[in-house]
């Protein structure tokens, strides 16, 4: 079983892992000061993240019941991000179903497949308390919301479908059995839970099927596709004389019947780095 790091330099935070306490209180404390100590401990979030090969930290993932969280959705520090205080004001009815996993879950230990907003519309204030408002897409709108999710007590377990939550089953155990405190919480709040959204999927998405379609296609006779001999650059423009089959891929949609949401039929792309 994969395993986080017992310490991290520069810090005294380490990763909480489920099912502490942590991970499921609600509500967290808001920020209201953003002095010097705070920026200390965002910068040790984001420490903690780079060297866990994560993409985001939320504070209930070390310990913190506070209102905060750091992501970076790319490879340049330029887009590191302090979310404090957060909103998620609006949400796309398109969604994107990928797997997903989380650092409090030793990532792909328990990972699934999550259904998140294409968009979403966000209110917050950064490290320094000044009012940010963006609309967000794609992959950052995905680790935005996975993050946001860590704030109400959600994690990405309580998204899974049931033939998911049923594979992670084992190792979610292992968990349950490592932590020995009987202050245990291994669900989450109901209201938060009820509230979610977009709402958790209820089977697994399956992506569309794919038909082999043979099409005749007219080829210069002794002349090769693509580049180097015979390729471009090499035999002129001769007239077409024999037709040569190429196999050609059609996609076709599933009827939905794996899902009882219809927009899956027209989205749910997949290979979402086991990386949180």
């Amino acid at each position: 079983m994969r395993l986080n790091p017992t310490s991290f330099q520069g810090t005294d935070f380490v990763i909480t892992e489920y099912p502490r306490p942590a991970l499921r209180h609600v509500p967290n404390k808001s920020i209201t000061e953003f002095d010097d100590t705070f920026q200390a401990k965002t910068q040790e979030m984001l420490m903690i993240m780079y060297e866990s090969k994560g993409v985001g930290l939320a504070a209930p993932q070390i310990g913190l019941s506070e209102n905060v969280f750091v992501y970076n959705p790319s490879d340049s520090k330029n887009m590191e991000r302090v979310v404090c205080n957060p909103k998620i004001t609006n949400y796309s009815e398109e969604v994107i179903v990928e797997q997903e996993g989380c650092l409090s879950l030793r990532s792909d230990e328990c990972a699934g497949q999550v259904a998140r907003s294409k968009w979403i519309e966000t209110e917050y204030q950064n490290e320094l308390g000044q009012k940010v408002i963006r609309r967000l897409k794609d992959f950052e709108a995905r680790v935005f919301q996975h993050e946001f999710d860590h704030l109400k007590g959600i994690l990405c377990l309580d998204r899974f479908p049931p033939e998911d939550r049923e594979a992670a089953q084992e190792n979610i155990n292992k968990l349950l059995g490592l932590y020995t405190d009987s202050d245990a919480s291994a669900d989450p709040d109901e209201e938060e839970f009820n509230s979610m959204m977009p709402r958790p999927l209820s089977a697994r998405y399956m992506p569309p099927l794919e038909e082999e379609e043979e099409e005749e296609q007219e080829q210069p006779e002794g002349k090769s596709g693509g580049f180097g001999g015979g390729g471009f650059g090499a035999g002129g423009g001769k007239k077409a004389t024999k037709k040569k089959k190429e196999t050609k891929k059609k996609v076709k949609a599933r009827d939905g019947k794996r899902s009882d949401n219809p927009m899956f039929k027209k989205t749910g792309k997949t290979g979402f780095a086991n990386r949180k």
